[in-house]
């Protein structure tokens, strides 16, 4: 386990660098105010408390029976028994073997829950950081716009533009700042829902940089301790420890419990004193209570075997999908798109093409351009995914 912590932490330093100074603020800020693992977290510790307990010695009795008779004026006879069961020892000793077991399992759960609400801050933050690309650009294209119609106002003043030319310009004026809206209103909602994760505290991402992970040069050197590492995976491991143990708990079962205590008769005053001592053997329950220890048991097994085939297709489908969008990406040249969008910028102003021709081909460069940095924003998201059990 040490060998695989220091290997995680030698291999993802980069990572953790990367988001430091941005998503990694907010991942520190949910991890602290999120409401759903604070309420996890005390009941968690209310289930330790509630396990000592259950090992913890039952409290004694205490019994007291007077007798009337008409011959006798008051209490004719009376009888008073104090006494205290216990357990068998090491019935003792296994219970609390178990109990810290299921402590271990709450742990799991807690650490579980933690991985799944901070990759969803993450993947939330990243479609952020996506919107924020986004928005750059519209607002960018928008500017363009708006320069393009107060020259076509002047151009159609001076008569060398028509008005067809200068209506396409308004409309496109119109179009970005539709987009421009819509996209302000899916941020918000993000923004709500980032909101929600960190407990009801105004949280933000402003950033336009989106996180870096380390790519995975090897899939099955990395699947391997993306399994040994899997939050899933050590949920279900550890519940079938516990079953493991719960079955040799319920196998001791079959061992007496014991009762001792203090004794007083007493007939017209005079008292006799004595002790009692008695055993309780639970021939009829505990054969029951084997066999169904024996069946949760095999469930947990085979929840073992599920969770472990559940992470690997998931880690699998994840790392496939991610390499068909790198192919995708690395073909995207931004730049030529950039430089395309200037060259035609150049070409209207000088006259050479119309608004016309300026606008059916720039828009085609615009949805490219939206469209790499959707297909940028969900590259990372898988990779986030891929690497979410070491948050």
């Amino acid at each position: 386990m040490k060998r695989y912590l220091i290997a995680t932490i030698v291999a993802f330093s980069a990572y953790s660098a990367a988001l430091a100074d941005t998503v990694g603020d907010v991942l520190k800020q949910v991890a602290a105010n999120n409401l759903t693992l604070q309420s996890l977290a005390h009941d968690c510790q209310a289930d330790v408390l509630e396990i000592k307990a259950g090992n913890a010695l039952a409290g004694p009795s205490v019994e007291y029976s007077p007798f009337f008779t008409k011959a006798y004026s008051g209490v004719a006879e009376s009888e008073l028994v104090v006494s205290q069961e216990i357990d068998f020892p090491t019935k003792y000793a296994a219970r609390n073997k178990q109990d810290q077991m299921q402590q271990t399992v709450g742990d799991h759960l807690l650490a579980k829950q933690r991985r799944d609400i901070l990759l969803q801050a993450q993947l939330v933050c990243i479609d952020l950081i996506r919107l924020n690309q986004t928005l750059t650009m519209l607002r960018e294209r928008l500017a363009n716009s708006e320069t393009l119609l107060q020259m076509y106002e002047k151009r159609m003043e001076a008569g060398d533009a028509n008005a067809l030319e200068l209506n396409k310009v308004k409309l496109d004026c119109m179009e970005v700042r539709t987009l421009v809206s819509e996209t302000q209103g899916e941020r918000t909602a993000l923004v709500q829902q980032l909101r929600q994760l960190n407990g009801g505290k105004p949280l933000d991402v402003t950033d336009t940089e989106l996180p870096v992970y380390p790519q995975i040069t090897n899939f099955e050197e990395y699947r391997t301790l993306a399994l040994a590492a899997d939050a899933d995976v050590a949920v279900a491991q550890t519940a079938l420890r516990a079953a493991d143990m719960n079955l040799k708990v319920q196998k001791n079962e079959w061992l007496p419990s014991i009762s001792f205590g203090y004794r007083r008769n007493t007939e017209q005053g005079e008292g006799i004193n004595g002790f009692q001592v008695g055993v309780s053997f639970p021939l009829y329950s505990n054969s029951s209570n084997v066999k169904a220890a024996r069946q949760r048991r095999q469930s947990a097994e085979l929840q073992v075997t599920q969770a472990q085939h559940e992470a690997e297709s998931s880690l699998r489908t994840s790392y496939e999908q991610l390499q068909g969008l790198q192919q995708v990406i690395n073909h995207s040249d931004v730049k030529l798109m950039q430089e395309s969008l200037s060259l035609f910028a150049k070409a209207l102003q000088q006259g050479e093409i119309t608004a016309l021709v300026y606008y059916e081909e720039i828009n085609g460069i615009y949805e490219k351009l939206q469209r790499h940095i959707d297909l940028h924003s969900q590259s990372v998201k898988l990779l986030a995914e891929l690497h979410k059990n070491e948050l």
